[in-house]
Parts: structure tokens; sequence; C-alpha cells
């Protein structure tokens, strides 16, 4: 087995108390069993620190990607949007020995531990020590949400997050050892049941957004919206309906769109449209804990020429329908450009900039502002309109969030969008709004091309003619063939080989 799957300890970043920011991956200098770790608020505050670390280094010490771009740019490619991730997400022909989701399974998973070693050592100081019980449950409810929205991702990329079956989480509260590491997964409800609980907690108890380098209680209601709409079983689109119009309704005035959408992606986690992102600190090799972004997508576009200089290919970055799509839509200049390989040459690509920036082949690029957006506003919007259309809301008010959310740029001037003539054309505009906004960005258009159907079939294949239909269960990965041949309690997906 590996040993790093199976013998994760804390992560304990010793800080400063005012250092808020400082903490997301710096290397951490202690490793301490989590009954020894926090014996003061300071230390709380250390053990919080680290678990956000966790995003950037899972287990390890070294910044990596498997919580940035890359499960994104995977996803992207099921939904037969950016060619990034690769040929295997497309077909959807995947196998349980594929290295990239033995290391999604084994970092997701030491995020948890992280959270989980947040929870156990936060509960178990004792209240004098806290400045008052409200920060100490404050912080219980940031490491309890932050364990929700990893296990969100577990459920959604892992299991039957449709079905009400057997086939849910590996669930785990304690911290993982030899003793404890092989177990079996719940069923889908019972997971269900735990991700909401531990984001309710966020909802009720977190501060409202400020910066998205932290949890919020907007950012807690966007993940419990996106679990029921994912989910979709009776009564959860009206709920997650009340959710999404809560969020607009209420949320603090700095969140809000930017008018200019260049912007939003040169600011990156200072853009208050961003609600969470993947920050991680300067002069931390930030294009390398983001080589999907700043080197896999760049490599996927057109290589520069004398010839192409002045009409690259986009069909390079897209397959082809979404390539029709982005080319003539004015978001298209705001979010591709020239970005530099790291190559002896330098080559430059055309590409997707709005994420890969302006490439990572000198070294003062080398600490730009690489980062994932979890969450930006305009999804807001397209979750609105998708599911008032799912509750039967007119045609008119349906279409109404999205041409808000259009109305609201400047750079670049998006027109109103006409009424569509019926809901299957409605939810295919909704749909291409999606993809046009988040193309590559947190996952959120492969989810909507099984959510939504066009015919008889998920709109995907709107986007992948030439693929054979595939059953339902191809719509989560394999459990990896690394935690299925050690933990032998364990039930892989079926439909897979293992």
């Amino acid at each position: 087995m590996k040993k790093t799957l199976y013998n994760i300890i804390i992560v304990f970043v010793l800080i400063g108390l005012t250092s808020c920011d400082k903490f997301l991956s710096i290397t951490p200098p202690h490793k301490l069993v989590v009954d020894n770790s926090v014996t003061t608020y300071d230390g709380a505050v250390s053990i919080l620190n680290g678990m956000y670390a966790s995003l950037s280094k899972g287990s390890g010490t070294s910044t990596s990607d498997f919580f940035g771009g890359s499960p994104f740019i995977a996803l992207s490619a099921q939904a037969g949007v950016g060619r990034a991730g690769g040929v295997a997400y497309y077909n959807m022909s995947y196998l349980s020995t594929q290295s990239a989701f033995s290391t999604y399974w084994q970092q997701w998973y030491a995020c948890v531990n992280s959270a989980n070693a947040a929870i156990i050592g936060i509960s178990g100081l004792a209240d004098n020590k806290f400045p008052s019980i409200e920060v100490k449950t404050r912080m219980l409810s940031e490491a309890r949400t932050f364990r929700a929205w990893v296990y969100s991702h577990l459920m959604w990329c892992f299991s039957h997050y449709w079905a009400d079956d057997e086939y849910g989480v590996l669930w785990r509260e304690d911290i993982a050892d030899f003793k404890n590491i092989f177990a079996d997964r719940i069923s889908v409800k019972e997971s269900y049941e735990k991700i909401l609980a531990d984001v309710e907690e966020g909802v009720k108890n977190l501060p409202d957004y400020t910066t998205s380098k932290r949890l919020s209680k907007q950012m807690a209601k966007v993940i419990k919206a996106k679990l029921l709409m994912n989910r979709g079983w009776a009564g959860d689109y009206a709920a997650a309906l009340t959710i999404v119009d809560d969020i607009i309704a209420t949320s603090p005035a700095v969140f809000k769109m930017d008018p200019d959408m260049k912007k939003v992606f040169n600011d990156a986690w200072d853009s208050n449209e961003v609600l969470w992102s993947r920050y991680t600190e300067d002069a931390t090799g930030r294009a390398y804990g983001e080589a999907s972004y700043s080197q896999i997508i760049i490599q996927a576009g057109d290589a520069w020429s004398a010839a192409n200089q002045n009409n690259p290919s986009s069909l390079k970055s897209f397959f082809p329908e979404f390539d029709n799509w982005i080319k003539a839509d004015p978001r298209f200049a705001q979010t591709m450009g020239w970005a530099r390989a790291i190559s002896a040459t330098g080559i430059l690509y055309f590409c997707p900039t709005k994420l890969a920036r302006q490439g990572r082949a000198s070294t003062d690029l080398m600490n730009d502002k690489f980062t994932t957006y979890y969450f930006r506003y305009p999804e807001l919007y397209l979750m609105q309109a998708e599911l008032r259309a799912r509750t039967n809301q007119s045609l008119a008010n349906s279409i109404a969030p999205i041409n808000l959310m259009r109305s609201k740029r400047t750079n670049p001037v998006l027109p109103a969008l006409d009424v569509p003539a019926n809901l299957e054309q409605l939810m295919e505009t909704i749909f291409r709004e999606y993809c046009l906004e988040l193309y590559q960005e947190n996952g959120s258009e492969w989810f909507a091309s099984v959510r939504i159907k066009k015919g008889n079939q998920p709109i995907l294949y709107l986007m992948k003619p030439d693929i054979t239909p595939v059953g339902v269960e191809k719509y989560c990965w394999p459990i990896p063939s690394t935690e299925t041949s050690t933990n032998k309690m364990i039930k892989p997906n079926p439909g897979y080989d293992n």
C-alpha cells in the first residue's frame, strides 16, 4: 500500500495569530499528534490554518494541483468542452488504474483528515481558552464546512450522487490511522445527511464574505444549494432555489459582479466577484502548484507560428461544438490569448489565458496569481435561472437572471438574450451560459451536462456526438485500484475494472 495514503498525521502550522492569510502554502515546521497539538487558542488558529494549507499540499509538503485546475479540466473534457483533460475523460473510458484518480482520492482524503484534526483539536480545547464561545463555534463551523466541501467533491466524483443506493462516500470523522483505515462506504442517503449536517453549521455560524481566501456563510449556502441541485430528488430544486434567492438578496454589498471580466481574472483571489478560490502565498511556486493551468492548458493550445500569429485556432483548446460557441461569444476575447510555455524555447500558445494568465516561462511569472476559482458570483444567476425553470416558472422569468448577469458586464458588452420558445430551448441556453461563463473553472459545465437534457439524452451528447452513450455508472469515476486492492472492505463502483 502507499504509505502516504495510510500514514497521514496532522499538519500543524505554527504561525502568528494575526497572520490570517499567511497559511496556505507554508512548509509546516511541525507534524504533531492531534492530542498534543491544540493546547492554546493560537494552536487552534494554527490547526485551522493548516487545514486550508491541505488544499495545496494534501499529505505532502510540496504544492500540487489535486484541488487546483487538474480535476476541473478533466470534468470539462467529460462535458465535451475543453481538450486539456484528455481523451479518456472525453470518451468516459477511464480505468481504476489511472494515476490521477489515486492522487485525487489520496489527497482529498488528506484534506478530510486535516479538517478532522481541526474539529477534534478545537472541540477538545476548553471554552475558556477562546476569546468567546462564539469564536470557538465559528472555528468549528469553518472546519466542518471545509470538510463538507471536500466530501461534496468525493460524492460528486466518486459516488452515485444522483441515486438513493449503497454507493456513497467513505466517511471519516476520526484521524486516519492503521486502526481505522479499512472501512466500507456508507449509503448515498446517509452521505448526504452527514455532509448537509456539516454545511448547515457553516450556514448558521460562519461570518459573511469579506475575502475569497476563507470560507464564508455565503459559500456554505452555495455548497448546500449545489448539493441539492446536483442530487435532484423530490423537493431539492425548490429548496435550492430558496437558498440561491437568499444569497443574492442578503449577501454583503462587497460580494458582487465586476463589470470588467478581464479584470476579474487579473485580480484573481482579490476580485470581489470571487466567493472562494485556492489562494497560495507569494514565493511558493504558484505556477507549479497550478500546473494544469500554468502548463497543461497552455500546451493544449495552438502553438505560435508566423502563419497563425494573427489568426490562431481555438480548436486546439476546445472540442468542436463548444469551439463554435465560444468563438461567436464576446467573452472569447476576454478569456483567450497568448501564453508562454515553460520550455527551452518558451513557445507561445493560444489558450485560455483567464486561467493560464501569461504562462510561466520567465521567472518573474512563477508567482503570478495562478489560482482555481471554486465559485464566482455569475454562477448564482446561472443556478437561479436553471432552478426557476425546474420549478415551473415562466420562460421569461427563467431567462431573466441570465440577462441580468449579462447586463452587469461592460467589458465585454453582452446583449440580452431573447426569451426561448420552449423549455428545451431554455435549458439549452442555460447550459450554453454555464459553459461560456465558467469553462474549465470548477466542473460546473460537467454537472450541468448530465442534469440538462436535450431530447431523451443528457445534453453532453450534443457536445460529443461522436461517442456512444454510456450508462449512468460512468457519471462518476471508479474507486482507485490503489484503494480497492488494499481496503478489502470498500465496494468498488459498478461498471468498472475493479
